[in-house]
């Protein structure tokens, strides 16, 4: 059981070393989906307007890009010619730049940008680039700025920043002349599983997994060869080490509340439910969430499995060792990993759900069964020493 512990713990240091590498950079291809904030600002009775919406990427090749959006049920098509659009439905869902049109704008050459057909007969007149670090909630990217302005059915402003790394679009605001300021502001990305990344997956999960599983089946085969002794288990057998039963049942609540919270959903986006990176949902599931490719939710991934690592670490060492000090000390740091976790997740700015809740909930009851079992033996000891000095007068 040590030894399955000492594997446990080195589970959470694997992952440390690959999380940078795997949530590095956006990327884009068939089956990602991009989740995006949107607003309107309005002058007159509508005032400010926020709404969600996933564009789903049907097709993606160096001729095409077809995409749905998830607010308006339509699909979108781009069409491309030597790495730079020719033709969009409408030219504010120009939503990726092929890297040879990157290449082209970085070097200040937009002459693309006069040549795109739209179904709004829309004409760029004016065209201006810069490059620029852009921070938004998905993060801070180095970014190419697109400034159009607009002739025709659509007249206004169009500005595009795009990532320069992948060619995604991060930031939009269209400006039309009737004066509404319309913007997409990108939250994040996931694409579509691979092999590698859904076995990456899994390897959290099974060390999360691994301790309280090992625990139940030894447990349910000493129970049954008991039975079959008909023997009794003694009153001090399930109580060792620093806790006492209470409190012991409180800790293993939260240990089994933080197990949980890794298996449900986090957050909620366009009706969608959302699981964390590196857990059993985004193995098992296609669309795992938008936060499969940021490095901020890797994170809080790895520390929210680590709690439940540790909080079954310390139950396993109650249960099979006679250490005091050290069970405890691994519930405190469950305890404490859990609202950082929390406390990050908040900071994003994305909606809470279940996940997180339970999450919370875990640290509560497991510091507070350390707390409670620590002020008993405190009274113990107090009482002990009372006694012996009774009985030495």
């Amino acid at each position: 059981m040590l030894n399955l512990l000492s594997i446990e713990l080195s589970f959470i240091l694997i992952i440390l070393m690959l999380t940078p590498a795997y949530a590095s950079q956006l990327g884009l291809n068939e089956g990602s989906t991009l989740f995006y904030k949107c607003a309107r600002i309005s002058s007159g009775i509508s005032g400010y307007q926020t709404w969600d919406d996933s564009l789903k990427i049907l097709t993606l090749n160096e001729t095409a890009l077809i995409f749905q959006s998830s607010s308006t049920s339509s699909k979108v098509t781009a069409k491309y010619q030597d790495g730079t659009p020719t033709y969009i439905d409408y030219l504010t869902a120009l939503i990726y730049l092929p890297p040879e049109c990157l290449a082209e704008s970085l070097l200040g050459n937009l002459n693309w940008t006069t040549h795109i057909n739209t179904h709004t007969l829309a004409t760029v007149t004016e065209k201006t680039s810069q490059t620029l670090n852009f921070t938004l909630q998905a993060g801070t990217f180095q970014s190419l700025n697109l400034t159009l302005t607009l002739t025709g059915l659509d007249s206004g402003t169009l500005t595009f920043i795009y990532d320069v790394n992948s060619g995604i679009l991060i930031y939009e605001q269209w400006t039309p002349t009737y004066g509404d300021i319309i913007t997409l502001s990108l939250m994040t990305v996931t694409n579509a599983p691979g092999t590698q990344q859904t076995i990456l997956d899994l390897i959290l999960p099974a060390g999360a997994l691994a301790t309280p599983v090992a625990t139940l089946v030894h447990q349910t085969r000493k129970a049954f060869q008991k039975r079959r002794r008909r023997e009794q288990q003694p009153k001090n057998a399930a109580v060792k080490s620093g806790f006492s039963k209470k409190p012991f049942y409180a800790i293993l609540a939260g240990a089994m509340l933080n197990l949980a919270s890794v298996f449900l959903p986090w957050s909620q986006f366009s009706g969608s439910q959302i699981y964390l990176p590196l857990s059993l949902p985004s193995a098992l599931t296609e669309s795992s969430g938008p936060f499969t490719s940021t490095s901020t939710f890797a994170a809080i991934s790895l520390i929210a499995h680590a709690t439940a690592i540790l909080a079954w670490a310390s139950i396993a060492m109650h249960l099979y060792t006679t250490k005091k000090v050290t069970p405890q000390l691994a519930t405190i740091t469950s305890s404490i990993l859990a609202f950082a976790s929390a406390a990050i997740f908040i900071q994003t700015g994305w909606t809470s759900s279940w996940g997180l809740l339970i999450m919370v909930t875990g640290g509560i009851l497991t510091i507070a069964g350390t707390a409670a079992a620590n002020i008993k033996i405190e009274i113990t000891t107090e009482e002990q020493k009372e006694s012996e000095d009774t009985s030495t007068l």
